[in-house]
C-alpha cells in the first residue's frame, strides 16, 4: 500500500488535469449534442465557440496525458526539474525508435494518431508513424528517466562521461536506456498486438455470446485506461467485427455496431442487437461510477472534509450522469485501490453479460469525432430515446439493472474503505502502523480527536509541541501537513479504518 501511495503522489496532479479535460469535453458535448438540441438550442455565436474550445482543448488533454503523466511523474519522483527535460528527450527518442523499427503493416490503430504528439511524426515523415503504446510506453520513460537521473547523480569521476555536466551525462544515458526501451517495443509489441487482435476476432466471430461480450467490455476499459482504447473499440464500433447489415433495395452495407444502431433508428429495419458494445456505458456512466463516488464520499468521516467535500462530489455525480467518462474514476482507482478496481471490472463484464443475456440494448447517436473521448451513455441519450416504443423494454432494463449495479458498487466501495483496505493480506503491519502514528505525535494522551478525509488521516492534538518529528519519519508518510489542530497524513485508502481504530483507543 505504502508504494501505492508513492505512485499516486507522484500522479495526483494528472488525475486532476484528466478529470478537468473530460469537464471540458462534457460541457462542449452537451452544447454540441443534437439530441440535447431538442430541448434547448444554445444559438450564441460566443457559447458556440466556447463549447467548441473546450472540446478541443479537452480532447487533445486526453490524447496526450501519457506524456503529461510521464513528465509528473518524473518532477515528483526526483525532486528536480532536470529530468522534465530528460523524459521529454527519452520520449521522442523511443517514439522515433518504434517509428524507424517496427513493422508498419499493422492495423491503424497499432500506431499513433494524428490529434496528439504523434502528429509532429506523422507530419515529418508521412508514412511511417510510431507504435501507440499509451501509458505504458510514458511509464517506461518515465522509469528509464529516473534511473538515468540517478545513474548520472552517482557516476565515477573517471567515467567518459565526466566530460559532461551531471544532467548531460543524464540525458545520454536516458538517450541509450530509452534507445534501448524502443528496441525492445517494436520486436516485442507486433506479439502482443497479433494476440490481441485474435481475441478481436474471437469476440466477433458470435456476437451472440454473452460471455464474449463481458470480455469485450472489460478488455474495453483495461485498454482505455492504458490508453489503448482505440485498438479494441475502432473494430467493434465501425467495423464488420462489430456486425453488418446489409440493405438489399440498395446494396448498402452498414457495417460496426454504432453505424449499424443509427441506421436501424433512422430506417426502423429489423436488426436484433444494434448497441450491444454502448449498452453497458449507460450503467457504467448514470449508475456504477455514481455509486462509487458516493461510497467514497461516505468513507470521509472528518466532519470538516464532508462539509466541503459533498458539493464536488454532487458536481461529479451529475456530470458522470450527463456526459461521463469513467477514465478519471479509473485512474484514481489503479493508483490508490487496484483491489476494487478488479472488481469493478469483473461486475462490469457481468453487467455485460446479464443485458446481452437478456436483449437489452441501446446504442448512441453522437457523432465520433475521437473514439478515446467519445461519451457513450449519456443521459441526454438515453432520455432522447423514451419516445420510440421499440427501445421501451431497454430502457426500463437498463434503469432496473443500473440501479443494483449502483447499490453494488457503493457497498463495496464503503466496504473497501472502511474493511478491507486496513492490513488486507493481515499481515499484522497495519495494527504497528497505527501504534507509531500514535507515538509520532506525542502518544493517545495527547490525540483529541481523529477523522478520515478523501485519502488522508486528520489527527487533533492537545499539546501540538510533544510531536517528534523523528518518529513521522520512521511512519514512511511522505506527506504531511500541519493544520490549524494538529496535523494531517496522506496515507491513503486506508485512512478511515486508522481512524476508527483510533477512536476506539480514545473511548478506551
Amino acid at each position: 500500500m505504502k508504494r501505492l501511495m508513492d505512485i499516486y503522489e507522484s500522479c495526483k496532479t494528472p488525475i486532476r488535469v484528466a478529470y478537468f479535460a473530460f469537464v471540458l469535453i462534457a460541457f462542449g458535448f452537451l452544447v454540441q449534442n443534437p439530441n440535447v438540441n431538442i430541448f434547448y438550442t444554445f444559438r450564441s455565436s460566443i457559447i458556440l465557440f466556447i463549447a467548441e474550445l473546450a472540446l478541443r482543448i479537452g480532447e487533445f488533454t486526453v490524447m496526450n496525458l501519457p506524456i503529461i503523466f510521464m513528465l509528473n511523474f518524473v518532477c515528483k519522483r526526483a525532486y528536480n526539474a532536470s529530468p522534465v527535460v530528460m523524459s521529454l528527450i527519452g520520449y521522442f527518442t523511443f517514439l522515433v525508435t518504434t517509428m524507424l523499427l517496427s513493422p508498419q503493416n499493422l492495423g491503424s490503430q497499432a500506431y499513433m494518431s494524428g490529434s496528439g504528439i504523434g502528429s509532429i511524426f506523422n507530419v515529418a515523415t508521412g508514412s511511417r508513424s510510431p507504435l501507440e503504446t499509451g501509458m505504458i510506453g510514458s511509464f517506461l520513460v518515465a522509469y528509464a528517466t529516473r534511473a538515468a537521473f540517478i545513474f548520472s547523480r552517482h557516476r565515477s569521476n573517471y567515467s567518459l562521461t565526466n566530460l559532461f555536466s551531471r544532467d548531460m551525462a543524464g540525458i545520454v544515458y536516458n538517450f541509450v536506456f530509452c534507445f534501448l526501451l524502443g528496441v525492445l517495443v517494436s520486436y516485442s509489441y507486433p506479439f502482443l498486438y497479433s494476440y490481441l487482435q485474435r481475441t478481436i476476432a474471437f469476440i466477433g466471430s458470435d456476437l451472440s455470446d454473452p460471455m464474449r461480450i463481458g470480455l469485450y467490455s472489460i478488455l474495453d476499459r483495461v485498454l482505455s485506461i492504458l490508453g489503448l482504447g482505440n485498438i479494441i473499440r475502432y473494430p467493434f464500433w465501425f467495423t464488420a467485427a462489430g456486425g453488418s447489415l446489409s440493405n438489399t433495395m440498395t446494396g448498402q452495407s452498414i457495417l460496426g455496431d454504432v453505424n449499424i444502431f443509427n441506421y436501424v433508428k433512422d430506417t426502423n429495419s429489423a436488426y436484433v442487437g444494434a448497441g450491444r458494445f454502448i449498452t453497458p456505458y449507460y450503467v457504467i456512466n448514470m449508475f456504477m461510477i455514481p455509486g462509487i463516488y458516493l461510497g467514497t464520499l461516505c468513507s470521509v468521516s472528518d466532519k470538516k472534509d464532508r462539509n466541503y467535500l459533498w458539493i464536488m462530489f454532487v458536481v461529479a455525480i451529475l456530470l458522470s450522469i450527463a456526459a461521463g467518462n469513467p477514465l478519471p474514476v479509473e485512474l484514481l482507482m489503479l493508483l490508490t485501490s487496484p483491489l476494487l478496481l478488479i472488481v469493478y471490472l469483473l461486475l462490469i463484464g457481468l453487467v455485460s453479460e446479464f443485458m446481452v443475456s437478456h436483449g437489452v440494448y441501446l446504442g448512441f447517436s453522437g457523432n465520433v469525432t475521437n473514439i478515446l473521448t467519445a461519451m457513450p451513455g449519456s443521459f441526454a441519450d438515453y432520455i432522447i430515446n423514451i419516445r420510440n416504443a421499440s427501445l421501451a423494454y431497454s430502457l426500463r432494463s437498463i434503469a432496473l439493472i443500473g440501479a443494483v449495479a449502483f447499490l453494488i458498487c457503493f457497498l463495496m466501495t464503503w466496504l473497501y474503505y472502511r474493511f478491507i483496505a486496513f492490513d488486507f493480506v493481515k499481515t499484522g503491519k497495519g495494527d504497528e502502523f497505527v501504534r507509531m502514528l500514535i507515538d509520532s505525535v506525542g502518544g493517545i494522551d495527547n490525540i483529541i480527536d481523529a477523522g478520515a478525509g478523501l485519502f488522508k488521516l486528520n489527527v487533533y492534538l492537545k499539546e501540538p509541541e510533544r510531536i517528534s518529528i523523528e518518529k513521522i519519519q520512521d511512519t514512511g508518510v511522505h506527506r504531511v501537513s500541519e493544520t490549524r489542530d494538529g496535523l494531517s497524513f496522506e496515507i491513503g485508502t486506508s485512512s478511515y479504518a486508522i481512524a476508527r481504530r483510533i477512536k476506539k483507543q480514545l473511548k478506551k
